[in-house]
Parts: structure tokens; sequence; C-alpha cells
């Protein structure tokens, strides 16, 4: 083949792929018009179907009267004349002139039941006589009623005139005035049916999902250009969900609520599976959406509607928010679950789609939802519904989780802390909400044992293991409580604990140190008796919880506290006291300056008080005295360490182990002999009395006669002797008196040179 012929082939081929294309496009262009014609008469004949139902009827029973005379109405009269023996053109003399009566009346049966069943069901179902007038088997019989009469009616005239229709009388009285009355009885049934409220429900449910498969269409995607036919489109969906709300509002049946609810629901999960199918251009925002009852309040939010695509899960997502809102206020709580649990549907939907920015509307849609419980809770002391709430929305963190949704279970995550921080903070107004910030916690810590076992990594575990630690509510008790043997509750303290014996048990030994340095926050609140009692009280409740309730909840009897991990908590309870004696020696050691010998003795003597609590035997002196009594092996070293943490602690004593330097040591109950001189004379006069009390600036002594407390105020300087109980040392110090309280103690400052002056 030589050059030139394979250029005119070359050309040729173009020449021929020109014009294929310019076919192509002409014929593309020619169906989109004949889909567009097809469309509009469509849409025409949906909007006016009382008029196309007259259209329709008015032509067939047009034909039929043509067909029957023409083709029919010999043979029927031969088969008629046959069988009844009735002579030939007998059917002449038929009178039709009550034809007429007899059409009317069945009409006003008919239209009188219509009224009396249709005006007793709109009662309760708003908007029913819109859905007559659009439900074509009616209008299909009720325009046949109406214009067979008048067939009748024009048939009587004509014989009036002398114009006699034999074919016309016989279809109109043999035929349809048969039909008519057959039909008329299972009308009537079919209404009743029709009208009762779960039917109308099925119908709206399939009817909207009918036209929203049909948006997936070649003939719609065809038409999606169009702006009119995209706001039909968007205003016949949207409309069957306002139908839907409405007959919710009005109906006072919660089986009814729930099949809308539901239907809600299941009409947004198929519309997400089918979105990906519809023509881009039926997103686009039309005046419809915008002036729908559901947006008149949106202000600048259609076009990021239009961007993400998402107008119709916003009208739906409303509508449930709304409807969640009404059944709180009316007290529906197992209802009102029920949209939270349609909701993580939703969601799970939206993730299988993998719709991420869906995902982030639902996001949104559940914290307002948590919004909505917290103000409607806290108003009415009433958490059940959070409760289940809570366990929705973790149901939902899980899809997310079960999905590697990373980024959205993060932020999920801390919504929880916020809102968990929150609710607690509510707890003083309304006791009832504290139980929720455990719901909270417990769905944390699925989610933290699930990413565990799916191998997340471990960094992001690490932080959001943080945010649970921070939904930690203060201890709701004092030390007053467990001192009187109260139990107390601190839940989200048991829930950290369990997730903890988790970790343990798996061998996250990092995890586990965190969750327990959290834990010994409560040290400096509680104290270490109260600490250690809190432990114990804590520990006996992941014991002995099962897994189960002892009583039924909306969510079954599930126990939120149970543990599985219970041969761990031995284990967990070791580290935590390690971990508290290590912070509470390091807090002595820094606030009193102890060597080692002096801080095993101060921990050995705490050890041996009644609450092996640290802090009684470094502030409390006659808990000090006490031990001191019961200590063994007291060698030189320990002697030594024990007057020198005395000092430190600034107590005063009268064990005979340790020798009285100063007035601070000087042991409460001790007796006293005060002696001094009033100014300007020689007698010296002495009193008796007894230390009160002893603190680091002064010390208080009540006087035996408080008759003599106005002389003893009079002495210019005071010499106090004592000899400590089991003591044969005699002590004295001077002192200046500052004055007498209104409880008559005498206030006498103390002095840093107290002296041997006798020994017995």
């Amino acid at each position: 083949m030589d050059k030139d012929t394979a250029l005119q082939e070359d050309n040729d081929s173009t020449e021929n792929q020109e014009e294929n294309s310019e076919v192509t496009t002409e014929e593309k262009s020619t169906n989109v018009s004949f889909s567009f014609f097809l469309y509009r008469l469509i849409a025409y004949a949906d909007a006016r179907r009382s008029v196309a139902s007259f259209v329709i009827i008015l032509f067939l029973v047009t034909i039929s009267d043509k067909l029957f005379s023409d083709f029919l109405f010999v043979p029927y009269v031969e088969l008629v004349e046959s069988l009844s023996g009735v002579h030939p053109g007998g059917f002449a003399e038929l009178d039709v002139g009550f034809a007429p009566e007899v059409w009317q009346a069945l009409l006003g049966m008919v239209l009188g039941t219509l009224i009396l069943v249709i005006s007793i069901a709109s009662q309760s179902i708003p908007k029913l006589i819109d859905f007559y007038m659009r439900d074509i088997p009616s209008l299909l019989y009720i325009w046949f009623l109406i214009i067979s009469g008048v067939h009748a009616l024009i048939i009587k005239i004509y014989g009036e005139i002398g114009l006699v229709r034999e074919p016309s009388r016989i279809f109109n009285t043999h035929f349809l005035l048969t039909i008519c009355t057959i039909i008329a009885f299972p009308y009537v049934f079919y209404i009743l049916r029709y009208t009762k409220p779960t039917n109308i429900i099925y119908r709206i449910y399939h009817n909207n999902m009918d036209q929203i498969r049909a948006l997936t269409s070649s003939r719609n995607r065809a038409l999606a250009h169009i702006p009119k036919v995209v706001e039909y489109q968007q205003y016949t969906i949207f409309e069957a969900l306002n139908q839907l709300d409405d007959i919710l509002e009005f109906s006072s049946f919660k089986e009814l609520k729930a099949d809308i609810v539901h239907d809600m629901s299941v009409t947004l999960q198929n519309y997400i599976r089918l979105k990906r199918d519809i023509a881009p251009g039926f997103f686009k925002v039309s005046p419809k959406v915008r002036t729908d009852i559901s947006f008149k309040t949106m202000v600048g939010q259609f076009g990021e509607m239009e961007r993400n695509q998402s107008f119709y899960e916003q009208k739906c997502f409303r509508l449930l928010g709304n409807v969640y809102i009404r059944l709180l206020e009316h007290g529906e709580f197992d209802l009102s679950s029920m949209v939270a649990g349609e909701m993580a549907n939703l969601g799970l939907t939206a993730i299988e789609e993998d719709n991420t920015e869906l995902i982030d509307i639902i996001i949104i849609r559940f914290n307002t939802l948590l919004r909505f419980a917290i103000k409607h809770g806290v108003r009415n002391n009433e958490p059940r519904n959070l409760y289940n709430l809570g366990f929705y929305y973790g149901n939902f963190i899980r899809y997310l989780v079960e999905h590697k949704k990373t980024d959205h279970v993060k932020r999920c995550f801390m919504y929880l802390r916020i809102y968990g921080i929150e609710i607690f903070k509510h707890g003083s107004n309304s006791p009832a909400m504290y139980f929720i910030v455990d719901v909270i916690a417990t769905e944390m810590k699925k989610v933290l044992e699930q990413i565990y076992h799916d191998d997340w990594d471990k960094e992001l575990q690490n932080g959001m293991l943080s945010e649970i630690l921070q939904v930690d509510s203060p201890p709701d008790f004092n030390k007053e409580d467990l001192a009187r043997g109260v139990l107390v509750n601190n839940g989200v303290r048991v829930l950290q604990f369990g997730l903890a014996l988790f970790y343990q048990r798996e061998g996250m030994t990092d995890f586990v140190e965190r969750i327990a340095k959290d834990v010994l926050d409560d040290l400096q609140t509680l104290g270490e008796a109260s600490f250690s009692q809190v432990i114990e009280m804590t520990s006996n409740r992941l014991l002995f919880s099962g897994p189960t309730f002892w009583e039924d909840t909306d969510r079954g009897n599930l126990n939120i506290y149970y543990t599985s991990d219970q041969d761990q908590i031995d284990g967990f309870k070791k580290r935590l006291y390690d971990l508290a004696e290590t912070q509470l020696k390091t807090e002595m050691t820094q606030k009193y300056q102890l060597t080692e010998v002096e801080l095993n003795l101060l921990w050995e003597m705490s050890r041996m008080t009644k609450e092996k609590e640290v802090f009684q035997i470094s502030t409390n002196v006659e808990t000090f005295e006490l031990i001191l009594n019961d200590l063994e092996k007291i060698d030189e070293e320990r002697l030594d360490a024990l007057v020198t943490l005395r000092e430190k602690l600034n107590f005063n004593s009268d064990n005979p182990k340790l020798i009285v330097t100063t007035s601070r040591q000087l042991a409460v109950g001790t007796e006293l002999k005060i002696s001094g001189k009033i100014s300007g004379q020689t007698k010296q006069l002495e009193f008796q009395a007894v230390a009160q009390l002893n603190t680091p600036n002064y010390l208080f002594v009540k006087v035996m006669d408080e008759g003599e407390v106005v002389k003893i105020e009079k002495l210019s300087s005071l010499t106090v002797k004592f000899r400590p109980l089991r003591q044969k040392m005699v002590y004295q110090f001077h002192a200046t008196l500052q004055n007498t309280g209104e409880n008559s103690l005498l206030r006498i400052e103390h002095s840093n040179k107290v002296k041997i002056v006798e020994e017995l």
C-alpha cells in the first residue's frame, strides 16, 4: 500500500468518525428532548391526577361503548334471547328511565361512606384528604361512577327526544352498572384499609423509595441539568418526609411512631447507598429546598450542602432531631432511644459507603443529640435517655474502629471526654447524672480494648488513654462517710481500675503505670487511710461483680462495672500501694528534711496505727507518743533518730526515752507549777495548773483555781516547773504571759531554754 492510499484511508476514517460523532450527538439530543417531553407529560399527569383520571375513564367508557355497539351488541343480544326465550327485538322495549336514579344512589352511597371514613381518620392522620386525592384507584373508581351515571343520563335524554341508542342502553345497564355495583363493596373495604395509619405510612415510604430509585435511571440522569426537573424531584422526596413527620406529631400510638422513625432511617440508608448513581446536577440546592420548613432558619449553609451533596441527609437529620426532642419532652424514652439507635445505623451505612463528609455530619448530629439529652436530663433529673444515647454513640465509634477510621475515632473520643466532664459538673444539682459519667467511661473503655485487640499504633492508644483518664470525677464522698462504713461509689475509678487490669493481663506495663499514677491522685484528696479503704472497696466491687446486673434496664441487665480480669486485682493493688509508699516517703522527706533512718522509723511507726497512715503519725502528737511505747529494739541509732524526728515534727513528749529541751515538747495534760512576783511586792506567788494545748507558737494553760487567774495576770514574769509522767526529772523554764482568753486559758510564750533543775 502506497503512502497516498494510506493517507486517503485515514482521511476517510476521520470523516466517518466525525459523522458518527455528529449522529451520536444528535441522537443524544433527540433522546434528551423526548425524555424531557415524556417527563413533563408524566409530571403534569402526576400533579393533576384527578384530571388525568377523568380523561382516562372518559376515553375508556367512550371507546368501550363504541366497540360494544359495533362488534359485541348483536352477538350479546342473540345470546341473551336464545338463553331466555325472548322474541327477537325484545330488548328494544327495555326501560332505562330508572338508571340515572340508580347511579345517583350508588354514587351517594360510595361518597357518603368515603366522607364518613375519611373525616374520622383525618383526626389522627393529617393531610389524609391530600393522600386520598392522589390515590389512583380511588380517583379512577369515582370518575368511573360519575361518568357512567352521566352516560345513563345522556341515554335517557336521547330516548326522550326519540334518539334510541339500544346498544348504549344495554352496555350501561348490563355492564357498567353491574361492574360498578360489584366493585362498590370491595372499594369500601379498600378505603377502610387505606385509611389505616400503618398502610398510609407504608404507601408514603414505598412511593418515596420509588422516586429515589427513579433518580438513578438513565432518563432522570439525562434530565439532571434542567432546573425545573431537579426542583420537582427534590420537592417530591422532601414532601414524603414532611408527611411522615406530620403523622408522627399527630399520632398517639407508639407502634406508629416507631414505624415512622424506622422508615425515615431506612429511606435515608437506601438513599445513601444509591447516591453514587444519582447525577451530580441533582444535588444543586433549588429554591424548593431553601424554602423548606426545615431550612428556613439556616443562613449561609447551602453552599456547604451543595459542596458535600448533603441537603437530603440534613433534611432527615433535622427531622429526626426534632422528633428526638418531642419524644424527650413527652417522656417517651424508648422511642427517643430508638432515634439514637437509628442514627448509629445511619452512621454504619455512611462508613460502609466510605462517605467521609457524611460521617462528619453524623458525628455532629450525635453531639447535638447529646446536648439536647443533657439539657433534658439536668432539668428533670432524668438520666435514662442519656444512658441509652451513650450506648449508641459508643456503638457508632466501634463501627468507626472496625473500619479503621482513625481520625474520626480520636475526635469522637475527645467529644465523649468533653461531655463526660460537663455532665459531671451538673451532678451537684442533678445527682442522677453522676451515673452517666460512668456510662461514658464504659463506652470509652470498650473502645480502648477494641483498638488494642486491633493492634492500633501504641502512641495513638496512649493518647486516647489520656482522654479516659481525664473523665476522672473527684470521689463523690468524704472521709466521714468512710468512717461510718458507708459504701462509696466512684464509678469512673472502678472502670479505670478494670481497664488497668485488662492492660496488666495483656502485658501493657506502660499503660498500667499511667492508670496507677492517675489513681494515685486521690491520695492527696483522701489521705492514706481513706485512699487505702477506697482501693479495697473498689477491688472488692470488681471481685464480686458478675457480668449481669440484678435488675433489668433498657439495655438489658449488663453490668457495666464487670471485668473478666479479676485474677489481676492483687497485682494491681500491690502496684498502687508501692507507688503510694514511694510518694508519701518522698513528701515526708521533702517536708521535714528527714534522713533515711528517720524516714524508715516514721514509716514503721505509721504502720502501727489503726489507719496505717503516715499523715497521722507526723501531725498528731498523741498518736506519735502512743506508738513510742510499742517500739521494739530501740538501739542507740534509733533512739537518736527518735529524738531528732520529734524535734523536726515539733512534738513535745513525756516519754522517758526523750529529753525535753524546749517547751514545745511539753505533753498535753502535764501538771505545772507557775510562780512569780507581782511588781512592787516581795512575796513569791505560786499556782497549780495543767497544760491544755501545745502549739508551735504558744502553750495554753488552765489554772486549777480559776479565781487565781486575776493574780497571775499581774505577774511581770513567770517561772514554770513540771515533771513529765513516768520521768524522774523536774524541768523548769522562764516565760512571758501573753494574755488570757475567753475560755480562761493562759497563753504563754514558748521557751527554748528548758533545763533540768531536779532529779528525783
